[in-house]
């Protein structure tokens, strides 16, 4: 990167901006929008942890440090450096150990959000608390008849919940099929929000956000800005998606594509139903099946009223700013692929769709 003259320091200043330099990247933070996103580039998924022989070990660092957001290097918290932390994929019955390594200024836990699991001990226990610069040893074990589905992982600990979700610290947890889905590929969209200031830190939030809910002003698949996405037309497509926003909600559609929805949050519908749009509250998930027709679609979030504290603080509250927000681009190009078997037949695995 070539060094900043005087003269376009100058300009800069009086144009209200200001240039960072981090790593070998470089940043754009501008005072009066706030972080400048680069867009467009092509979707990538978090680092993916499989269990195996009915088991999976993993550590998990809770850290403030720099990560990757929108194509640039920013400073968030995060699990294990990434933005989100990495994808841990089990089994029914899989055992889960999971070692949570706190480097936060802050106390800290884990929640392993829908997971059909014990509350007590070093289970899922949201009354654990990881002081700073200790950690703590969690052992899950899922039943046998677990249901299939799309979970995720993040901090519950009270008070400091919404600052240390909005701030980075969530990953996607997912349970496999009894029986596998014919598709063409699967992919983990998680969808969060962010506010950086104008150093590239995480914003604090305001006292009336910290009342109705912050909501960011990027809107993050994967920690990216509008990611695009390929496929030839036929392709089937399986996307499981977390909303891991601290108050947005996400009213998803993608114009263009056939959906179908197999399931939301935990468990599957006994057959997969046509939609149109899908509505995701504050940590819901969906099982969504995208059948690729030929063209650009958008995939947007479009805005939904979460409601408010009434006349008495202003009235209701808009997720999206009371605009359509672009999450993600898909092209379907190419020649078309041959058509792939149903979906699946009945199941008593797939008769529950709960929360």
């Amino acid at each position: 990167m070539r060094p900043i003259s005087r003269r376009r320091a100058l300009q800069l200043g009086g144009l209200g901006l200001l240039s960072a330099v981090a790593g070998g990247a470089g940043l754009t933070w501008q005072s009066a929008a706030g972080f400048d996103p680069a867009a467009g580039r092509a979707l990538t998924e978090p680092d993916v942890l499989r269990s195996s022989g009915g088991s999976l070990r993993v550590t998990l660092r809770a850290a403030r440090g720099a990560t990757r957001v929108a194509g640039w290097q920013a400073t968030t918290l995060s699990y294990n450096g990434g933005l989100p932390g990495p994808t841990l994929h089990l089994q029914p019955g899989d055992r889960l150990q999971v070692r949570l390594v706190n480097d936060l200024d802050a106390p800290t836990n884990l929640h392993v959000h829908g997971l059909h699991v014990s509350p007590l001990d070093n289970g899922d226990n949201v009354f654990v608390v990881v002081q700073p610069g200790e950690s703590f040893d969690y052992d899950y074990r899922l039943p046998p008849d677990h249901p299939p589905g799309v979970y995720w992982y993040h901090p519950h600990h009270h008070g400091l919940v919404a600052d240390q979700v909005f701030g980075g610290l969530y990953g996607a947890i997912v349970v496999g099929d009894p029986e596998p889905v014919a598709v063409t590929r699967e992919r983990v969209l998680v969808i969060s929000d962010l506010t950086l200031d104008r150093s590239g830190q995480v914003s604090s939030p305001s006292a009336m956000a910290r009342m109705a809910g912050r909501e960011g002003e990027l809107l993050l698949v994967n920690g990216q800005s509008r990611p695009a996405l390929t496929a030839k037309p036929g392709e089937r497509e399986r996307w499981r998606i977390v909303n891991a926003c601290s108050a947005r909600y996400v009213r998803l559609r993608l114009d263009g594509q056939q959906l179908q929805l197999l399931g939301v949050d935990s468990g599957r519908y006994a057959e997969p139903g046509d939609v149109e749009e899908i509505v995701l509250a504050t940590g819901n998930r969906a099982d969504l099946l995208v059948t690729a027709t030929g063209g650009s679609s958008v995939l947007q979030a479009l805005p939904y009223d979460r409601g408010g504290m009434g006349g008495m603080m202003g009235g209701r509250s808009s997720s999206s700013g009371g605009a359509a927000t672009t999450l993600a681009t898909l092209d379907v190009d190419g020649a078309a692929v041959a058509a792939l078997p149903p979906i699946y037949p009945r199941s008593p695995h797939r008769v529950t769709c709960a929360a």
